[in-house]
């Protein structure tokens, strides 16, 4: 070969490397893997998920906090925008705040914290509003508009669901992160615990229940404990033992699962929806969410306990019998279906993510055989099918009361992306993937 050849065969081959490595560089990414099967895709999961929240809420806008005198002015301000104050964006705002850890996305972490900012001087704000209105009527109807008041939940209070998921996300963010939190976030988290610890209802052995509350049938004379509030109210009691360093509250936690426990979870582990106190009897029916509500709670406060705490060792147990049941009713798909032990029933997938996290965090945390995790996995990969490349979670019951007719828990409607799925798909991602500990 001559020297001229060897020149410009090498001037061919350098230009088709170069056009490679163009080409390479102006091709579009590859989509995000959302099988949730691998370590990665999981990743990927947790990344349009959490992301999905910004386009459906939309920035985050801080509203008009300059002096004022009357609610008409108060209606006339700046309004804020990109928040929210109800039981299923709170538990979403958690699951954002726990995906960071896996994903590392810190433009999610910090849109949630300064979403928590946003409600701290709004809160402040009102409160000067609510002391120079002299008519409490006024101010009552004021609050009950949520298109005047985006945190009307937060004022109003009067519930459980009204204060304990959001202020769990609340509480978490400022102790993950105390070098964020403003001074006004305190009356925030100070508020809730005072419904949670002194003003909501409770039974003579201190369990919650809902005095006023009916059935979906009227069934029952009013007066009903649901396991549901176990999530809204223990979780957060957790949380503001550590922050106070007061164990009683703890302690409370760990006592709410016991006493529910010894009216609704059957001989198979899983739980009943709900119990009558009047009439001493349980609804008929194992609803998918509600016992996903039982099971996340019992691994939040096992998580707290420490090992020679008193009451540790009754909760651990009521928790390796939940987990029996519930894994012994897993679909063959590994999802789990609208009401447990109803094979005939459809699968829904915020019950799923509940199980899939409060199993992976037995096993990280060693309550369980690492053998679980498989069974956790399989259930994620599973929801993994109603995720949208967009990252909306469909598949998700709406909101569910007491039913006492099958026929009520098989027909409730599954919206697409409904706010129930978005936020325990995040954390049942995020801890199959954290570290044991």
């Amino acid at each position: 070969m001559t020297t001229a050849t060897s020149n410009i065969t090498a001037f061919i081959s350098m230009g088709a490397l170069l056009c490679g490595i163009a080409f390479a560089e102006s091709a579009p990414p590859a989509p995000p893997d959302l099988s949730g099967k691998t370590d990665a895709s999981i990743r990927d999961v947790l990344r349009v998920v959490a992301r999905r929240q910004l386009s459906q809420f939309g920035p985050l806008k801080d509203g008009d906090y300059t002096a004022i005198d009357s609610l008409a002015a108060a209606e006339a301000a700046r309004k804020l925008e990109g928040i929210g104050w109800s039981y299923p964006w709170g538990v979403t705002l958690y699951g954002v705040i726990r995906s960071t850890d896996a994903t590392g996305d810190t433009e999610m972490l910090n849109w949630a914290l300064e979403h928590n900012r946003i409600i701290a001087r709004y809160y402040a704000w009102l409160e000067t509003v609510r002391q120079k209105t002299n008519n409490a009527e006024a101010w009552t109807a004021f609050i009950r508009d949520n298109k005047k008041v985006k945190t009307g939940g937060l004022l109003r209070l009067g519930n459980l669901d009204s204060c304990g998921a959001m202020g769990v996300q609340y509480l978490e963010g400022m102790l993950r992160h105390p070098d964020q939190s403003i001074p006004e976030q305190k009356a925030v988290i100070e508020r809730v615990a005072d419904w949670i610890s002194v003003k909501q209802d409770r039974l003579p052995d201190g369990t919650f229940w809902r005095p006023r509350s009916k059935d979906e049938n009227g069934a029952w004379p009013p007066g009903t404990i649901w396991v549901d509030d176990l999530y809204m109210g223990c979780p957060y009691l957790v949380r503001w033992s550590q922050y106070t360093g007061d164990t009683r509250h703890l302690t409370d936690a760990a006592r709410q699962i016991i006493t529910m426990a010894s009216r609704l979870q059957a001989t198979d582990g899983l739980w009943f929806h709900a119990y009558s106190e009047p009439k001493k009897e349980h609804s008929p029916f194992k609803w998918g969410r509600a016992n996903g509500w039982i099971l996340v709670t019992a691994a939040e406060v096992l998580s707290a306990l420490p090992a020679d705490h008193p009451l540790r060792a009754q909760v651990l147990d009521i928790y390796r019998r939940h987990v029996a049941g519930v894994k012994a009713v897993q679909a063959e798909s590994g999802m789990w279906r609208q009401v447990l032990d109803k094979p005939e029933l459809w699968e829904e997938t915020s019950c799923t993510a509940m199980f899939a996290y409060a199993i992976a965090r037995g096993v990280n945390r060693g309550w369980l055989d690492g053998a679980d995790m498989a069974v956790a996995r399989k259930g994620f990969a599973a929801l993994c099918k109603y995720i949208t490349p967009e990252g909306a979670v469909n598949g998700t019951c709406r909101g569910t009361n007491i039913g006492f007719k099958i026929e009520y828990y098989a027909d409730r409607p599954r919206p697409d992306d409904d706010l129930h799925g978005r936020g325990v798909v995040l954390l049942a991602g995020a801890e199959i993937l954290a570290p044991k500990k």
